[in-house]
């Protein structure tokens, strides 16, 4: 049994990938979309959260589970549910997603793949998602319900926007689903930096904070201009009832600042450090 605050394991994609998104899925895994940004390429790898042991690793889609566009190699990480994660591919010379296909990790396949669907939201029932078409050169979508294990059709809802939106306006949210906490931030002039608590000690050179609060539990992250030249640095530090329990460096030299790079799961934070490295704590 944990005792005290500690690092529990580190991973960190080969090849130079950077860690672009993770979500978490059961049972206790954490799914990582490794981005390879020169080749617009994208993998996926599913840790063990106990053990940060590698269940599946560098999964790719095969030729005969792609889209519509088979020599398109850049797929993203869309959201999970149960045991299984789901991937998109893209338009072509578009940035809205195209496809969606579930993979089972524990069996490292395609379970299902509908790539002619778009991904919308989760509701209790199923899977919104919707397919693009035209009419005398105006585009239109058609909705349904999938069903989440299956891919199968639950629901024809076609263009009933109406309905659709209805539908949408009761979704279930990812973070919620999954049991995470995110950061809220608190821009330049608005952080409340300077007063009693502890927390928010030598954060006064910040441009940006990051903070997630949790039944007696501070994680920050301070976003700052590098003082080594161009770029951002940043740091994050965790605190129990303004306790110091955990720090460590989060990025140096960034071009931008590197926003959304932690998480609080339970008593577990989880952090992306410099961009390519996943790092598990138990606070």
């Amino acid at each position: 049994m944990i005792e005290k605050a500690g690092r529990l394991w580190g991973f960190t994609p080969d090849n130079g990938a950077l860690l672009w998104k993770i979500m978490f899925l059961e049972p206790d895994l954490v799914v990582c979309e490794n981005r390879f940004t020169g080749e617009m390429a994208a993998s996926f790898t599913c840790l063990s959260l106990r053990s940060g042991k590698e269940i599946l690793r560098d999964f790719t889609l095969g030729a005969g589970d792609h889209a519509t566009n088979p020599e398109d190699r850049m797929t993203g990480l869309e959201t999970t549910r149960s045991s299984l994660f789901y991937i998109h591919g893209y338009q072509r010379d578009s940035p809205e997603h195209a496809g969606l296909w579930a993979i089972d990790p524990l069996k490292g396949c395609v379970t299902w793949a509908r790539p002619e669907v778009a991904f919308v939201a989760h509701l209790e029932e199923g899977m919104l998602v919707y397919s693009a078409g035209s009419f005398a050169g105006f585009p239109e979508r058609n909705y349904m319900l999938l069903d989440a294990l299956t891919g199968e059709d639950r629901e024809v809802i076609g263009q009933d926007a109406r309905r659709a939106n209805a539908l949408r306006a009761e979704a279930q949210d990812d973070a919620e689903m999954q049991n995470v906490l995110l950061p809220r931030s608190d821009l330049e002039g608005e952080m409340a930096i300077g007063n009693d608590d502890s927390s928010n000690a030598g954060l006064s050179g910040s441009i940006v904070r990051e903070y997630i609060e949790h039944q007696g539990i501070s994680v920050s992250v301070a976003h700052e201009k590098s003082k080594r030249g161009k770029g951002f640095d940043a740091g994050i530090r965790a605190f129990c009832d303004g306790k110091l329990l955990y720090q460590d460096t989060l990025a140096e030299g960034t071009i931008a600042p590197c926003m959304n790079y932690f998480l609080l799961r339970g008593v577990t934070l989880y952090y992306i450090r410099n961009m390519n490295e996943l790092i598990a704590v138990h606070l």
